[in-house]
């Protein structure tokens, strides 16, 4: 068996799948709106604005809070970025998916190559 042709089998089916096929045209039905498009990049930004936030242990501010569910408000109430986010979210489960089953398929015990002394993981933590 050939890794490569399994890959290349794979990526066909990916493209091929519903989820796909409807990611790409919601995308691309979003792009072609240039208000939409906006919207949906503002919307990112603040998420991704709000999800540093709390990465950094960082409390956000209710300005940050309010313009978030604002737009969030906003953009869910137009039908094709909705759409792009269910198709999002959809895409998004698949390809996790299939990352877990790769990883599982992956997983080798390299135990052996622990050099630390036993407890010394504890002083690492």
């Amino acid at each position: 068996m050939n890794v490569y042709d399994k890959l290349n089998e794979l990526t066909r089916a990916i493209a091929q799948s519903r989820e796909f096929i409807e990611y790409k045209n919601t995308a691309e039905k979003v792009d072609s709106n240039e208000l939409h498009s906006q919207m949906l990049k503002s919307f990112v930004t603040a998420q991704m604005q709000l999800s540093t936030a709390n990465m950094l242990g960082q409390e956000p501010t209710e300005e940050m809070i309010a313009s978030f569910n604002s737009l969030y408000s906003t953009i869910v109430s137009i039908k094709d970025i909705n759409d792009f986010l269910a198709a999002q979210a959809s895409f998004s489960i698949i390809m996790e998916d299939i990352s877990k089953e790769i990883s599982k398929a992956a997983t080798i015990d390299v135990s052996f190559l622990n050099i630390l002394p036993e407890g010394s993981e504890e002083e690492l933590s």
